[in-house]
């Protein structure tokens, strides 16, 4: 793993738990994405999400809450499951921010793996990758500040 995979160095690859997260960050498929409103109040979301070069990247609907909540600054928490017993969690604090770059623009980029890591998603619900990143065309990038794993 490379630094910037790794999260310029949150994670202690010398500790199992962090290299299950990141195994975790690259394998699962849902992670629960939670914002704050303007109120204070959490909002969660399940997500479909891509670790990317030290990054967690969300392809959005441009008028979602949790667009809403990034662009006026909102703390993010990413929160992969784990297992039946509450064990293998993964639990990422981060800032956010919305890319001036649209989903279909981050295709080059990210196609390759996105359309790998979510193909029987894709196949199940009868939607390619271009219809998909037309659709959730705003991206948010997660900076992870913390990690918290067991």
């Amino acid at each position: 793993m490379t630094e910037s995979q790794t999260a310029a160095g949150l994670f202690d690859l010398e500790e199992p738990a962090h290299r299950m997260a990141l195994e975790q960050l690259q394998s699962e498929l849902i992670a629960w994405f939670t914002t704050v409103n303007s109120k204070g109040e959490p909002h969660a979301v399940p997500v479909w999400f891509l670790w990317h070069d030290g990054e967690v990247i969300v392809l959005s609907e441009p008028d979602a809450a949790k667009v809403s909540h990034v662009r006026h600054g909102s703390p993010v928490l990413l929160h992969l499951q784990g297992d039946r017993f509450g064990n293998q969690v993964v639990v990422l604090n981060g800032t956010a921010e919305l890319s001036d770059r649209s989903a279909t623009e981050w295709l080059d980029e990210i196609g390759d793996a996105y359309g790998t890591k979510y193909a029987e998603g894709m196949e199940e619900s009868g939607v390619g990758l271009e219809p998909i990143a037309e659709k959730y065309s705003t991206v948010i990038v997660v900076t992870p500040t913390k990690l918290m794993a067991w």
